[in-house]
């Protein structure tokens, strides 16, 4: 099969403080956005990657990509990250299947990525995650209201993959009826879609915080 690959990076490292983008941050020389797209450029089933950055730092991400075989546009982000993914989306041409996949997260394995390839040609929606190592707590107003079953809770990571048609009529409902959403799937989850999980790698993280960025680089001295 043959995908396209949406990567959202338009995003701001508040969380770590920071005054810049946080795809931007380094690990080892080399800044994590970079790290990300290259797991797509030499998967010889993704034919094409869409950015979507912020305004001010279009510049910077075509420099830093002027040269990649790969990248069919780099967008313009939007107040959230469902509007970064949809400016992108819209400018997807002769897809059958989408992947959507955090530009803060550079340690994909071609592993996941097969695991996704195969499960969403057969079911066109999957999302790949881990079991969760911890005991997880319902809380509301700072009191426990349920213990959740732990074998059913799984903590999701991207990709997510989808049929084009099907991810592009998710967020067209999910524009049309103003739904407040954190991934993709939920989007799809909406529109009565049944979406199918894969398994991920613990090592797949999202860089949020400065104490991911520390984990970042253990993981890569691991490689």
């Amino acid at each position: 099969m043959k995908y396209t690959v949406i990567i959202p990076a338009a995003g701001l490292g508040s969380r770590m403080g920071l005054g810049f983008n946080k795809v931007l941050l380094e690990i080892d020389g080399e800044p994590v956005i970079k790290r990300t797209v290259r797991q797509f450029e030499e998967d010889p089933d993704c034919e094409a990657i869409h950015l979507a950055v912020r305004s001010e730092e279009t510049d910077i991400m075509n420099k830093m990509f002027e040269n990649s075989r790969k990248i069919a546009g780099i967008h313009i982000g939007g107040a959230e990250r469902q509007d970064s993914i949809y400016n992108a989306l819209i400018n997807v041409k002769n897809a059958e299947y989408v992947f959507v996949h955090d530009g803060a997260r550079p340690f994909v394995t071609t592993d996941v990525l097969k695991r996704l390839k195969d499960k969403v040609t057969e079911t066109g929606a999957v999302i790949c995650g881990v079991k969760t190592k911890d005991t997880l707590k319902r809380v509301n107003d700072g009191k426990v209201k349920e213990t959740l079953v732990r074998d059913e809770v799984v903590a999701v990571h991207t990709p997510q993959g989808f049929k084009y048609s099907i991810l592009r009529q998710a967020y067209e409902h999910s524009k049309a009826n103003k739904l407040e959403v954190t991934d993709d799937s939920m989007m799809v989850e909406a529109i009565g879609k049944e979406v199918y999980l894969v398994d991920s790698t613990y090592d797949n993280i999202k860089i949020t915080t400065s104490e991911d960025l520390q984990l970042a680089h253990m993981i890569l001295k691991g490689k």
